[in-house]
């Protein structure tokens, strides 16, 4: 393309891989990198990568600003995650990562202090989160244990905004990252909750919250010197990543549907009419998330894409390979009519069965993960594709579990965005459990991104992004269903394994 024709550039900061991504003003993707940079272990803290990633993303905008004529920047991050800095603009305290696991103790402590978590859960929609990714939570550790950097805070801002600072030198607050599970939103009356108050950072979160294609600012001048763009490139307000994944689909997709978005996690995500829980939703992995035109949507979630590596490193080190095999449906077929071979999750405490240890079932013996990872396990685990198509019937029955709690129902599409959605075993298997949905596999790729680079795009058009509809084409494919004999069944053992160990 012309080094004439204008670009976005998206900052799309995962887990573990951070990407920037060029979009022409088509919103068709020209040019990509990435860097996997994982968090810094500090004793018994995780901290944020923030200044490894702040020279990726410098260094990439750097080469990339020779090739392409970026006229705005947008960007993406995971939540949980905030930034306190003092009044000079630098960090009081680390950069804590929700990663971060301080006790049970902790929340205890917590607890006391905030309130009854299943009425935080009910007005906030903001579960009982294992570790520090509800930012409530974050910011009480703070408190606590970084008395000195604490005092010194002066501005709180939430991962993407504070990127958009060391940018722009503008603070700001999208309304997607404060109304995602962080105990800061009030979902009854649709404003801060008071645990802000509580907390003592009502001066410290910025008062206005915006629309994440807003524009922050433009390029500071140091910055602007620094990559070779000009000054007047803008920065868009930031945006959670779930919501960004949301934007494609909320502003093309006609039908009511669930995003089953796959990775390192699994987040099922449903447009719904009010923030309404149910009471056996309460205590559970569910909650809401503000979508960025004033609308919510029901959000499950587990910890999927981990879990599923953590088994294949074991296979790879049992069998010397780690290959996805082809669709089997006889393999599977056997293993439903056997019925009495299982991998129950859950290796990380963070999902639909987070009360549930993980472990292996072969007949009426149950093994734990310490003993299959010793070499004490069951006989099918001898099997590289026997153990492989189990493990899928796991993580497709703990998909099924987040859909039906995301709202999923007859009628209703369900959409697989991601890793996953490349998987013909695990795309026919939610699909054999979901026949009367039409399930669909996007052909959009990088849909974050994607959802970033329209909201960039909104910002540089001052337009909404539901103006932009048009300007890419969706093609998604709807997935055959496979009648597996010994399906339900399977699903209702699976289920009763389930509840003996949560009791």
């Amino acid at each position: 393309m012309s080094k004439n024709a204008s670009c976005i550039a998206v900052l799309d900061v995962g887990r573990t891989n951070k990407k920037l991504l060029i979009y022409d003003m088509n919103l068709n993707q020209v040019d990509s990198v990435f860097a996997t940079i994982d968090d810094v272990s500090q004793g018994t803290e995780n901290h944020e990568p923030v200044e490894a990633v702040t020279r990726f993303f410098l260094d990439s905008l750097t080469d990339m600003a020779k090739r392409y004529n970026i006229k705005v920047i947008s960007i993406s991050t995971y939540g949980g995650t905030f930034v306190c800095l003092d009044e000079n603009g630098n960090l009081a305290v680390p950069a804590l990562s929700g990663s971060t696991d301080p006790g049970e103790a902790f929340h205890t402590d917590f607890d006391a202090f905030i309130g009854d978590p299943r009425n935080i859960q009910r007005r906030m929609a903001t579960p009982r989160m294992p570790y520090l990714s509800v930012i409530a939570r974050g910011i009480y550790y703070v408190k606590t244990h970084y008395h000195e950097g604490f005092a010194r805070t002066r501005t709180i801002l939430g991962l993407p905004q504070y990127y958009g600072f060391l940018l722009t030198g503008k603070t700001g607050m999208d309304i997607t990252y404060i109304g995602t599970h962080t105990g800061l939103w009030d979902f009854e009356k649709m404003t801060f909750s008071e645990v802000r108050e509580s907390l003592g950072v009502k001066d410290l979160i910025p008062q206005k919250v915006s629309n994440s294609w807003e524009i922050l600012g433009t390029l500071k001048p140091e910055i602007a010197r620094q990559t070779g763009l000009s000054d007047d490139v803008i920065v868009t307000m930031g945006v959670h990543d779930s919501n960004a994944a949301m934007v494609p689909f909320l502003i093309r997709e006609p039908h009511d549907f669930v995003l089953v978005s796959t990775g390192s996690m699994c987040v099922v995500m449903h447009p719904v009419p009010e923030p309404r829980l149910t009471e056996d939703e309460i205590g559970e992995m569910v909650y809401f998330n503000l979508d960025g035109f004033g609308g919510v949507f029901k959000t499950a979630l587990f910890v999927a894409g981990l879990e599923f590596d953590l088994y294949m490193g074991f296979l790879e080190g049992t069998h010397g390979r780690r290959d996805h095999p082809d669709f089997n449906p006889e393999l599977i077929e056997d293993i439903l009519k056997r019925g009495n071979e299982f991998i129950l999750p859950a290796i990380v405490p963070f999902g639909m069965y987070m009360h549930s240890p993980a472990r292996f079932i072969e007949g009426d013996k149950i093994f734990t993960l310490e003993q299959v990872f010793s070499g004490q396990g069951p006989a099918f685990i001898n099997d590289y594709e026997r153990t492989y198509n189990i493990l899928m019937l796991s993580m497709a029955l703990h998909t099924r579990k987040a859909m039906l709690r995301a709202g999923i129902a007859p009628g209703k599409r369900a959409i697989i965005a991601g890793g996953f959605s490349h998987n013909t075993l695990f795309t026919r298997l939610i699909a054999a459990l979901f026949p009367e949905s039409p399930v669909m596999c996007t052909d959009l790729n990088e849909a974050t991104a994607l959802g970033a680079a329209i909201l960039g795009l909104a910002a540089h058009e001052g337009v909404s992004p539901k103006m932009l509809a048009e300007r890419f084409s969706s093609h998604p494919e709807q997935i055959p269903v496979t009648p597996f004999t010994g399906l339900e069944e399977y699903v209702a053992a699976f289920e009763r394994h389930m509840e003996k160990t949560s009791q």
